[in-house]
């Protein structure tokens, strides 16, 4: 009886740690008095990514668009780690302009989360800047969940870079960081078996 009692607690356990985490995800998302319905999504195991756009934008031609990002944390990373990687990630890229900062719970005074925002400089193939602000937060027994808008901005032929990028900091990255900040968190996951 005892022997049995701790097989079925073991496979039970077992299930348990085997429990994968899926995102709840919504077929749309409202921001910005504009409805973005999910175009795409693609789970990858460790990653799941959902896109979404709001009409007429098409994935291969959009002006804004929302990802959601579900990394399931597979390799333990902390708040921190995740912001060295990426900042490490973007200095060896194209990209412009980036900045992460963490995001501290006052209560448990941890690193719960990060926020910031990364700047594409217009390429020959894409000739708009692009702009990305996103907010992630670790959530328990799922992994670390991103909320992302990103929006391509024309490249004024009368402003050089910097004031391009001064430009773009001020009046558009300072006030989605705001709405971002005042957002309430509407994802989470739930487990699959």
């Amino acid at each position: 009886m005892n022997k049995l009692l701790v097989v079925l607690t073991a496979l039970l356990l077992s299930a348990c740690v085997s429990t994968s985490s899926q995102l709840d995800v919504p077929s749309q998302i409202k921001y910005h008095n504009k409805t973005y319905q999910m175009a795409t999504g693609q789970d990858l195991g460790s990653v799941a990514r959902y896109i979404y756009l709001s009409k007429p934008d098409t994935l291969e031609k959009w002006q804004s668009q929302i990802e959601l990002l579900l990394d399931r944390n597979k390799q333990d990373r902390d708040i921190k780690e995740r912001i060295t990687l990426r900042e490490r990630i973007y200095r060896n890229t194209d990209v412009a302009s980036f900045k992460l900062i963490p995001i501290r719970n006052e209560k448990t005074n941890k690193d719960e989360g990060l926020k910031g925002y990364v700047i594409y400089a217009p390429t020959d193939k894409e000739p708009s800047w692009q702009v990305n602000i996103m907010m992630g937060k670790e959530i328990p027994q799922c992994g670390f969940v991103q909320f992302q808008y990103s929006q391509k901005v024309k490249n004024s032929r009368r402003l050089n870079n910097k004031k391009v990028l001064q430009h773009l900091k001020k009046y558009l990255i300072e006030k989605e960081m705001k709405i971002l900040g005042k957002m309430d968190w509407q994802w989470y996951c739930q487990s699959l078996k």
